[in-house]
């Protein structure tokens, strides 16, 4: 099952302005439950903690965006990726 995740801001503090991007978590390959599909790491650093969603959202939570890479990279790992430019090449 796949997870989501976005940088917090700090421990039980508000969600920084800046962040604006939810992140599929990479479960294989390089870093696997440490980073995204697009690279972005996952991991806690100093005062932006990571908050990992389990299972992945249907829709991501308020005042966040899909990260247009992972939805994409996802896209691909799920076998979708074909039906996806198929739509897309529908609406062009």
């Amino acid at each position: 099952m796949a997870r989501a995740f976005y940088r917090g801001y700090v421990q039980d503090g508000p969600r920084a302005g800046q962040v604006k991007r939810l992140h599929i978590m990479r479960e294989d390959g390089k870093f696997p439950g440490r980073s995204a599909l697009c690279g972005v790491h996952g991991y806690d650093v100093t005062r932006s903690l990571t908050v990992i969603i389990d299972p992945l959202p249907s829709v991501p939570p308020e005042g966040l965006w899909w990260c247009p890479t992972c939805v994409g990279q996802y896209a691909d790992v799920v076998g979708l990726i074909d039906a996806v430019a198929f739509d897309l090449a529908g609406v062009a």
